[in-house]
């Protein structure tokens, strides 16, 4: 079963991400739903301009590419330091505004671009660099760290919030944030980036790995698995309430899967990061994202009961929860630690665009069925293919890189 000493050796990197990754811009999604009413009531804003914010999570695929790469260069530190410091001076920013929704737009665009450098893209490679027998595990309690505070806090924030006001709820958040910080910030060990060249330029250093990653089919068909294992997702990230209600069942009944689902993300998270340290990487891969085409098919099919849905919500929410450990962990495993932000930030621009996308044909299908079932299929049918993909890396002409370099 091997041992867990390098929990004892490599604690501070652990605990960094995990500060970092649960105090800044992942962070985000939680806050917004629970500030939201509040925001819209004192301001009149309608739905429509809230809406509006979904469309700067475009941003997402340029910014993550960008600082991926930024970190592989320059290391983990420096590069999470100006979002992880920024993120705190955005919500005190948004406790100060004077109500004008474009102010708030161009407020949450700005915090987006910046406190791109404090996701998983940075964060995660502390913990790849850090260990590797038990990598796999403390890639998941490293993912697991946003949903975990997220649950633990938001009680306390909401009673907050409706007895101080929203503006002091931001405050304390931005006090929050701003203390996880400075603790990351001393944890986070100095480092000298993997590969880095000094008297080499930086843009024909970025142009040559590009080139290289590009030219490994490996990366491709990891890009496109991501893509097509992610449509499903689109629609829990914003529709799961509605598609619960789709099938009949109550108000309360809905909000009880939806917390279903993010237990479900978290209990997905920690056991696929464990079962990553004792089994193939890419057959963890296959089953996790495989889970939706069975979950997404049991919706889309007859059977609405709410021991069916329920079980199709949780098979959703664990394959949600895997993927946060499982795509960092091939990274490693395919491409080394030396451009592990800068492959896992396309991947993640990949993910983001086939939410994007996903969001858009979920929209088409509405509009031309009034119904959830002919995306469930398309989505059930990406998941099939994109888990299938993942079996093709145990093939022998695909074998884990020691390394790749770094210029």
């Amino acid at each position: 079963m091997g041992d867990f000493s390098e929990f004892r050796q490599h604690w501070r990197p652990l605990l960094a991400a995990f500060l970092g990754m649960g105090s800044a811009l992942s962070l985000n999604s939680y806050i917004l739903s629970i500030f939201a009413p509040y925001l819209i009531g004192e301001f009149g804003w309608t739905r429509s301009q809230w809406a509006m914010l979904g469309i700067t999570q475009i941003l997402i695929m340029f910014c993550m590419p960008v600082a991926g790469r930024l970190t592989d260069m320059f290391g983990v530190k420096p590069v999470a330091a100006v979002g992880a410091i920024s993120f705190p001076l955005f919500l005190v920013a948004i406790a100060t505004m004077n109500g004008n929704i474009y102010v708030y737009i161009a407020i949450y665009i700005g915090q987006t671009i910046v406190c791109s450098t404090t996701t998983a893209t940075v964060y995660s490679r502390l913990v790849a660099a850090s260990f590797s027998n038990r990598r796999g595990l403390a890639l998941g309690i490293c993912g697991s760290s946003p949903p975990l505070i997220s649950a633990a806090a938001a009680p306390l924030i909401t009673a907050f919030v409706e007895d101080h006001g929203w503006r002091a709820g931001y405050f304390s958040v931005a006090a929050f944030c701003a203390v996880c910080t400075v603790i990351t910030l001393l944890l986070i060990p100095r480092s000298k980036p993997a590969g880095s060249n000094r008297g080499e330029a930086v843009t024909d250093r970025a142009i040559g790995v590009y080139r290289k990653i590009f030219a490994m089919p490996v990366f491709w068909i990891i890009l496109a698995a991501v893509f097509l294992s992610n449509l499903p997702f689109s629609l829990a990230i914003s529709q799961l309430k509605l598609v619960v209600l789709d099938q009949g069942l109550s108000d309360a009944t809905a909000a009880m899967l939806v917390s279903t689902f993010a237990i479900g993300s978290i209990v997905g998270r920690v056991f696929s990061g464990a079962a990553l340290d004792y089994l193939p990487a890419n057959v963890i891969a296959a089953i996790c994202f495989g889970l939706p085409f069975i979950g997404l098919l049991m919706l889309a099919s007859p059977f609405n009961g709410v021991a069916v849905v329920t079980v199709a919500i949780l098979l959703v929410g664990l394959s949600f929860g895997g993927e946060g450990d499982i795509v960092p962990y091939l990274v490693t495993r395919y491409f080394g630690i030396s451009v592990f932000s800068t492959v896992l930030g396309l991947l993640t621009a990949a993910i983001g665009s086939a939410m994007a996308i996903g969001n858009g044909v979920l929209g088409l299908t509405l509009d031309a069925t009034g119904s959830f079932d002919l995306y469930l299929l398309v989505a059930s049918a990406g998941a099939f293919v994109g888990s299938g993909l993942f079996l093709l890396l145990g093939r022998t002409r695909f074998q884990p890189a020691t390394s790749l370099p770094n210029g």
